[in-house]
C-alpha cells in the first residue's frame, strides 16, 4: 500500500508579505510626491497615510520614524541612479579605449533618463533633489552625502584616469560643476519651466533626453579638458 506523504498546510504569510511590501511602496511613492512638492518639514505623517490609503500606525511599523522614511525615500531615487551609473561605466570600453566621453555620459545620463520616467514619478526626482538644497538639514545633507559619495569618488578618478592632464583638485570641482548643470537641465525640462525651450524659440528641445544628454556631455567634457586657471598670486597664463 502507498502512504501518501502529507502536504504541508499552506499558510497565509505569502499573501502577508506581498501586502506588507505593496503597503510599504505605496507609503514611499506617497511620500516621494509629497516631500518632492512641500518639502520635508512641511509634509505630516497623515498627509502621507491619507495619500497611501495606509495609517500612521503602518509608518511606524515599516519605518520605525518619519526620519527612516526620508531616508527611504532619498534611497529609491539614489540606488537606481548609482546602479544605473556603474553599470554604464562598466560596460564602457576598458583603457585604453575608454574615452572622458564614455566617462562622462556614465555620469549624466541615467538621472536624465530617469526624470523622464513614464510613470510621471521622475519629474519628482529634481524637484526632491532640490528640496534638499534649498531647505537644507543635519539629516538629510547626511544621507545625500552617504547615498552618492562613494559613486561621485569612483567617477572622479575615472575622469582622472582617462585624461592624465586633469589634476585631482581640478576634477573635483569640475564634478561639482558637471552636477549642478545636470540639475539644472533636469529642472528646466520639466514642464513647469521650459525657459531654455523658451527663450531659444523651440531651437532646444529640452523634452528630448538624448538631445540634452549629447549636450550636456559635451559641455562637461570641454570643461574637464580645459586648462587649469592660475593660482591666486601667480602671473596668468599668456594667451
Amino acid at each position: 500500500m502507498t502512504t501518501r506523504t502529507p502536504t504541508r498546510p499552506q499558510t497565509a504569510e505569502p499573501a502577508a508579505s506581498k501586502a506588507a511590501d505593496s503597503t510599504r511602496s505605496k507609503i514611499v511613492t506617497a511620500a516621494l510626491r509629497a516631500f518632492a512638492t512641500r518639502g520635508f518639514e512641511a509634509v505630516s505623517l497623515k498627509e502621507i497615510t491619507t495619500a497611501s490609503g495606509a495609517n500612521v500606525a503602518a509608518i511606524h511599523y515599516h519605518f520605525g520614524s518619519k526620519e527612516a522614511l526620508i531616508r527611504e525615500v532619498l534611497q529609491s531615487v539614489s540606488d537606481p541612479v548609482n546602479r544605473m551609473r556603474r553599470e554604464l561605466l562598466d560596460a564602457a570600453p576598458p583603457a585604453p579605449r575608454r574615452t572622458l566621453e564614455h566617462v562622462v555620459e556614465a555620469l549624466v545620463a541615467p538621472p536624465i533618463r530617469l526624470s523622464f520616467d513614464a510613470m510621471g514619478d521622475g519629474r519628482l526626482v529634481p524637484r526632491l533633489i532640490l528640496q534638499t538644497r534649498a531647505l537644507p538639514s543635519e539629516f538629510t545633507t547626511a544621507t545625500i552625502f552617504q547615498q552618492y559619495d562613494d559613486t561621485a569618488v569612483l567617477f572622479v578618478q575615472a575622469m582622472m584616469d582617462t585624461e592624465p592632464g586633469l589634476g585631482k583638485e581640478e576634477a573635483f570641482w569640475r564634478y561639482a560643476f558637471a552636477i549642478g548643470a545636470m540639475h539644472y537641465i533636469v529642472t528646466d525640462s520639466d514642464a513647469a519651466n521650459h525657459r531654455l525651450n523658451r527663450i531659444s524659440g523651440g531651437l532646444c528641445d529640452t523634452d528630448n533626453p538624448d538631445t540634452i544628454i549629447q549636450q550636456l556631455t559635451a559641455f562637461v567634457v570641454a570643461g574637464m579638458r580645459a586648462r587649469a586657471p592660475a593660482k591666486p598670486g601667480t602671473v596668468p597664463f599668456e594667451t
